[in-house]
């Protein structure tokens, strides 16, 4: 064995003569972080890379065509390492990866390291290898990943020892708090569809289970937790599927007519994107992403043109949605964009692609919850308006009999030891109306109105009827009726008087004969010489 790794060190050594073909080295400075950009190449001996510790020469690198077959790509560069750190990590991002395999040669040492979809220890989510570059000395770098199809855009960088710890620590980190909040909003939004029986939260919690599961696949979570391996059946269908499913959530949220045809042109839409998710499983991996991108373009458009709709025909719930929509396509529009033009504009676009999904599921989630208010409020507003005064703008008698009811239970448990009605009609009413007109009548009854309410501090005043108010309180009121008086005289209502009857519930011990006796004892003080 000895012998054979003299052999191997001997052709590696050589083969530094010949790196130089390939590039100028690449100069390391400073122990920073350092972006590698090098075109990939083909190696043409297939039966020979299949050996652990071959790589290829000069002569059996090929560059990559665009029919060339994207599953095994080598990348070939020269380090120079001008720093005092030898120890570094070699990282691989953009693309999925089943395996990396990296290879060293100086004039001293040579070293094999390989990462990838497969289970370590300790705990480790990324596909980083382990590079080691003597100080001040040239080492040639071998790369060779492998995949069911490797992104164009795949991108190497190079990290120093003491700073890849604190990378790995924040790439994990941002992985699992993005999964983990992802998770709890599903969790979350699926407890609460069952004390509103709202279809939108069980649509929110499918499609974020998916895109959820999806991404756990994509980094390593769920091969950790369950040893799922990484496949298009557990990737990229589970997003066709989340698609179809955030396109259901959308009619039910916006509030779509259920039978509309806009409606049934986004159900066939999601019917689609299920068969087009099956169907791609049959095809090449490399379609199948094509078919995915498009689908996710057109999915994101529909998404995003229904919120944008609906807010502008005044569904203000759709603001937030419409925020997380387009926080979700702005990314994916730049991703496009670099893809066009042969680069990145990202250092790790699925982790970034990760965590736009996470503001849009806050954003959805957020949406959901402002529409739950926003339906709160409507109800609160539409029972203001059924049980107020349109005139005066008081509680009217649908309040009163609610509140009479409240009182009398507040009652019969000592909350409330005593507490008074008084009921008031407004005389001269009707000789206003047809002297003066109605206008005058309804303002007479919005002066007694603000004087009855100043009188009562503000608190249980509704008018009942035509010219009919009641008065709930915990205290009798003393009136001042000159004050009364004088305000009708000065509004031109000098024939106009108010007639009070008052009852407490402690002498009447019914809601009934509460409000009769007060009525009784107003229309006594009405029918008197006073």
């Amino acid at each position: 064995m000895n012998v054979f790794y003299r052999l191997l060190l001997a052709t590696l050594t050589a083969l530094i003569i010949t790196g130089g073909a390939f590039g100028a080295p690449v100069e390391i400075h400073s122990a920073e972080q350092l972006y590698i950009s090098v075109l990939p190449q083909i190696a043409s001996n297939n039966e020979q890379e299949r050996t652990e510790l071959w790589i290829p020469g000069r002569e059996d690198l090929t560059a990559v065509q665009v029919k060339s077959p994207r599953t095994s790509l080598w990348y070939r560069f020269d380090l120079l390492n001008r720093s005092d750190q030898e120890k570094w990590y070699l990282q691989v991002t953009n693309s999925l990866i089943n395996e990396v395999n990296v290879y060293t040669v100086n004039a001293n040492d040579h070293h094999h390291g390989h990462n990838g979809y497969t289970l370590a220890i300790p705990f480790d989510l990324s596909n980083a290898v382990a590079l080691p570059l003597p100080s001040n000395k040239a080492t040639s770098v071998w790369v060779n990943v492998q995949a069911s199809y490797v992104s164009p855009n795949l991108l190497i960088s190079v990290i120093p020892e003491d700073k890849y710890s604190q990378y790995h620590f924040n790439y994990t980190s941002m992985i699992l708090i993005a999964i983990g909040a992802m998770l709890a909003l599903v969790i979350y939004n699926a407890f609460l569809y069952f004390p509103t029986r709202d279809p939108s939260f069980l649509w929110y919690a499918s499609y974020q289970i998916l895109c959820t599961f999806a991404w756990a696949v994509h980094f390593k979570v769920m091969l950790y937790c369950f040893g799922l391996e990484l496949d298009a059946s557990t990737l990229y269908l589970p997003f066709f599927i989340a698609g179809a499913t955030s396109l259901m959530f959308a009619i039910a949220f916006l509030k779509l007519p259920q039978r509309g045809w806009l409606a049934l042109l986004v159900r066939a839409f999601a019917i689609g994107l299920v068969v087009f998710g099956l169907l791609g499983l049959l095809l090449p991996i490399e379609v199948y992403q094509t078919i995915l991108a498009v689908c996710v373009c057109a999915w994101m458009f529909i998404m995003l043109s229904l919120g944008v709709w609906r807010l502008n025909k005044g569904y203000r719930p759709a603001r937030i949605y419409v925020v997380g929509f387009s926080v979700m396509t702005t990314y994916f529009m730049f991703t496009m964009a670099g893809n066009l033009a042969g680069t990145t504009l990202f250092d790790n676009q699925m982790l970034w692609a990760l965590w736009a999904q996470l503001f849009d599921s806050i954003a959805l989630a957020l949406a959901l919850a402002d529409r739950i208010n926003f339906l709160r409020k409507s109800r609160q507003h539409a029972d203001k308006r059924a049980s107020t005064d349109q005139l005066t703008g008081l509680p009217n008698r649908t309040a009163f009999e609610r509140d009479v009811r409240a009182w009398e239970v507040y009652y019969s448990e000592g909350i409330v030891p005593e507490f008074f009605l008084t009921f008031i009609d407004v005389d001269g009413l009707k000789r206003v109306n047809d002297q003066m007109g109605h206008n005058e009548g309804d303002r007479l009854l919005s002066l007694v109105a603000q004087w009855l309410t100043s009188q009562s501090n503000q608190q249980n005043v509704y008018r009942i009827g035509g010219d009919e108010f009641v008065i709930l309180s915990r205290q009798q009121i003393q009136w001042n009726l000159s004050s009364l008086h004088t305000l009708l005289i000065a509004e031109g209502f000098p024939n106009s008087d108010l007639s009070i009857g008052t009852s407490s519930y402690s002498e009447s011990g019914s809601r009934s004969t509460l409000l009769k006796l007060a009525d009784e004892r107003m229309y006594a003080i009405k029918h008197s010489s006073r």
